[in-house]
């Protein structure tokens, strides 16, 4: 008789356990209160953004979670709005049109300097880019503090085939200073293998990127640097006023600064040339 009793007795325990963990609050997640609502957004309590999941580290996906610079601050900046965030893809020449046709209320990522201002509009910036070179140190010119497309040593450039640092390098250097390849990974791993002097492409991918060839550096800007912003549409005053105040909340708080430096936390400064 002691056995089954005994049995009764830890099944009893086990379910008062069972049942005290079960009693316990679980965390619950911050209400939000929406600052914004139909029509500044096309869908009460929600901030559809547009991020182009082809480009890490702006925006990706990893075993169907999306990750990224811009899914990071699209997230924050949601939460600042009081609303839930959606992500949808859209690539960097639709993102007008995608705002346009209310596919999304807003997109990250656009650069300030070739922004179409009739129909879209900048609700402030978070991260500075421009196209880059990317060498060896010791394949640096001597004396020369930053290099340049028109400074550097006259060897043929790896880089991205129809990027924009691709047509740069076609249009400073000749077709005879430009070695075309499929990405700017292999643009540097060629350079990190000494297959390639120098390789040229996106900063903030190629900075990323470099923590797997760490004997590669940056060493200069091959284009002008722009802001990256994020865009609104035009006629829509209501939520560009409101996402322009919360990026101003986030740079205030530290979180831009945060989130890049989760990143790319090589990230070096880049300086934007005053409009002439």
């Amino acid at each position: 008789m002691r056995r089954p009793i005994r049995i009764l007795f830890v099944a009893l325990a086990v379910a008062m356990i069972f049942a005290a963990v079960g009693c316990e609050k679980k965390a619950e997640a911050p209400k939000l209160t929406p600052k914004v609502a139909p029509p500044a957004v096309a869908k009460a309590g929600v901030l559809t953004v547009g991020v182009d999941l082809q480009t890490p580290p702006f925006a990706g996906e990893d075993q169907g979670q999306k990750a990224g610079i811009d899914v990071d601050v699209a997230a924050a900046l949601a939460e600042k709005l009081g609303l839930t965030v959606r992500y949808v893809d859209v690539v960097p020449s639709e993102v007008a049109t995608a705002i346009a046709q209310g596919k999304v209320d807003l997109a990250m990522s656009v650069p300030i300097a070739t922004a179409d201002l009739t129909r879209i509009s900048i609700a402030g910036s978070y991260l500075t880019d421009g196209p880059g070179i990317f060498q060896l140190p010791a394949a640096v010119t001597t004396g020369v503090a930053e290099v340049t497309l028109d400074n550097m040593a006259a060897e043929p450039v790896s880089v991205q085939t129809g990027s924009e640092a691709y047509w740069l390098v076609l249009r400073d250097r000749g077709e005879k200073a430009v070695t075309g390849v499929e990405s700017l990974r292999t643009a540097i791993e060629q350079v990190s293998k000494g297959q390639a002097p120098a390789a040229a492409g996106d900063v903030v991918v190629g900075t990323y990127l470099l923590k797997d060839y760490p004997n590669v550096k940056y060493v200069g800007l091959a284009g002008p640097a722009s802001p990256l912003g994020v865009a609104t549409a035009a006629d829509n005053k209501t939520l560009g006023d409101a996402a322009r105040s919360a990026l101003d909340e986030l740079a205030a708080d530290g979180v831009l600064d945060s989130i890049q430096k989760k990143w790319i936390p090589n990230m070096p400064a880049l300086k934007v040339e005053a409009a002439k």
